[in-house]
């Protein structure tokens, strides 16, 4: 059978053939690429979701180390914690489930709403904390209804609690969620979404020691997310424990003392420079802090006027007052520019050109010599003093007694002080120093400023007669079996004879023990304290206390720094009371009763005080 060619219809398929080639090659290509984007360029993407499907990996965080005294008391531990979690993947009715979970924990679905609107871009396998701190009541009536609560979970967590009151808030800081410019840092490249990490004090300070290393188990899951088998498992490491120099049952004294006040109370071993108490006041509750603390409350702490976020000890600079005496009596001892026997008179004025300066008493003591002066803390004859010896000396032995400059102390955002030259005013003020000027620094006004834990530090020396310790926190850390100590160290020398030494703790020993000392409210029976007092100007008053403030703005600053026993100092404490008003009489008594109770706690040795290794910076 013969069929006749059309040569019009081999024309038409011979145009079209190339074209229906073109095309499959080409769905051929999207099929390829679409093969290859999904099985080689995302295909470890996709096998993670499908393996997530049943097998769900949860960490488990490490629990934080613990934070004990000196004698192994606990400060710092970690109590259990219950979060509800709700995971996207294993919760179909979302909003059914969030209603239910509104009526059980009483409490409006809308605050549940935002806490799973908050994480919406991460992995639907990951779970989201609708909730933390469960009551017993709150987890009781969620286990009970479990099996209408698709994809809802109660995770146990390790929480934060401290033992000390508020005024150890800042000395051992608190726990805060990691943020996203912390999360880039190098530090805490390991470190996950959600974090807790020390904030401040201590617990930033110890933050490699105490965080552990977190666990995690992989676990085998339903279609609906409830675990059926645990297929792997790695237990965390708790993080070390720290133990730190604080003497607890001191440390409560002195917090229980500064209730109501602003102010500080420092105590430091003159030998070790271990910091045996270190108190701020007003505080806050660092509980508040131990998971997450209320927008509200962390707003209330940031608008009080009193700044219960400022850690005084460290970072309060004020005019030290009449402690500073002590300073411009060893500077003119050590110059030769004094005989300490020698009366100088007191009339109850101190004329330099135009200005009068004014002693505190009206009448003036009369004549009196460097130790009276000292003991009866007279103003005039350190007016006298000051002029004579000029404000270089001054701020050489200042200097050696390490005002000026930071202690040095383990914690972060300490003030250093001003102990003010003729070269620092040209620098800040581009005017020349006044001989009025050093006459107002002699009595520890003007431009000199010092912390409270500067104070202590400097009355270490004195304490020691050859050095100034640096003050020291962490004794030790404690990694399982092993431990790594924190030894002492030096931060300036003295280059002071012994007999100023001598004579600089004779007089403060009298301002405390003598009859007319201004330190009488100090004073031990049975224990030679030795002490002086300060009252320092406020130099920038106020029209009216601060609400809540139990004191007025307008009252001078009250000083006290004291050591004991004299003889061989165990303790060096320094208290400042902001606006308390006068040092003997609002800050001694405090200095007192912390001497007291950390000398009851003490085995008090009439030895040779504590060897001190060699300087280590």
């Amino acid at each position: 059978m013969y069929i006749q060619s059309n040569p019009a219809l081999e024309k038409d398929l011979n145009k079209k053939i190339p074209l229906a080639v073109t095309f499959v090659l080409i769905c051929g290509f999207f099929v390829f690429f679409r093969l290859w984007y999904l099985q080689i360029l995302k295909g470890s993407v996709y096998c993670d979701l499908s393996t997530n499907n049943r097998v769900r990996i949860t960490s488990i965080p490490a629990p934080r180390g613990f934070i004990f005294d000196r004698t192994g008391a606990a400060l710092v531990e970690n109590i259990p914690s219950f979060d509800l979690t709700l995971t996207p993947q294993d919760t179909p009715d979302e909003t059914g489930v969030l209603q239910k979970l509104s009526l059980l924990l009483r409490e409006p679905v809308d605050v549940l709403t935002k806490k799973l609107d908050q994480d919406k871009g991460r992995p639907p396998f990951e779970p989201i904390v609708l909730k933390q701190n469960l009551s017993w009541t709150q987890m009781a009536a969620i286990t009970s209804n479990r099996i209408d609560l698709n994809g809802v979970n109660i995770d146990v967590v390790p929480q934060r609690t401290y033992h000390l009151g508020a005024g150890s808030s800042h000395l051992l800081g608190y726990l805060g969620e990691i943020g996203r410019h912390e999360l880039k840092k190098d530090f805490y490249s390991d470190y996950a979404h959600g974090e807790l990490i020390g904030k401040c004090g201590i617990e930033k300070w110890g933050e490699l020691y105490l965080r552990g290393e977190p666990g995690g188990y992989q676990t085998e899951v339903d279609a609906l997310g409830h675990k059926k088998n645990i297929l792997a498992q790695i237990d965390p490491v708790p993080g070390s424990d720290l133990f730190l120099s604080i003497d607890r049952e001191a440390q409560l004294v002195a917090e229980d003392l500064l209730k109501g006040k602003k102010g500080a109370v420092v105590a430091l071993d003159p030998w070790l420079g271990d910091v045996l108490v270190m108190a701020s006041s007003p505080g806050f509750d660092p509980n508040l802090f131990s998971r997450s603390i209320d927008a509200d409350a962390w707003q209330n702490l940031l608008r009080n006027p009193n700044n219960p976020l400022m850690n005084r000890a460290l970072q309060s600079q004020q005019p030290p007052g009449s402690v500073f005496k002590i300073i411009v009596a060893l500077a003119a001892l050590e110059e030769g520019l004094i005989d300490p026997q020698k009366e100088l008179t007191c009339p109850g004025s101190f004329a330099f050109g135009s200005h009068v300066f004014h002693c505190w008493r009206k009448g003036g003591h009369g004549a009196v010599n460097l130790r009276r002066a000292i003991v009866e803390s007279w103003d005039v004859y350190f007016y006298q003093l000051g002029n004579a010896i000029g404000i270089h000396n001054i701020a050489k032995y200042a200097a050696q007694l390490g005002l000026g400059t930071k202690t040095g102390i383990e914690l972060d955002e300490e003030k250093s002080g001003l102990m003010p030259t003729p070269e620092w005013k040209i620098k800040r003020y581009g005017t020349k120093w006044q001989r009025g000027e050093t006459i107002n620094t002699a009595i520890g006004q003007g431009y000199v400023l010092a912390t409270p834990l500067q104070i202590a530090a400097a009355f270490c020396g004195i304490a020691n007669g050859s050095f100034i310790p640096r003050p020291r926190l962490v004794l030790k850390v404690k990694e399982g079996a092993e431990t790594i100590s924190f030894p002492p160290a030096k931060k300036n020398l003295l280059t002071v004879t012994p007999q100023t030494v001598s004579f600089i703790k004779d007089a403060i020993a009298g301002a405390v023990n003598d009859p007319r000392g201004t330190g009488g409210r100090a004073r031990i029976d049975g224990i030679t304290v030795a002490g002086k007092t300060g009252t320092a100007q406020v130099t920038s008053l106020q029209s009216s206390p601060a609400p809540g403030s139990a004191q007025s703005t307008t009252n001078d600053h009250a000083w006290f720094v004291a050591m004991a026993p004299v003889e061989n100092p165990r303790i060096v404490v320094a208290v400042f009371i902001e606006n308390g008003g006068h040092g003997g009489s609002a800050a001694a008594p405090v200095a007192k009763e912390v001497i007291k109770s950390f000398l009851h706690l003490s085995s008090l040795s009439t030895g040779n005080p504590p060897a001190l290794p060699e300087v280590l910076d």
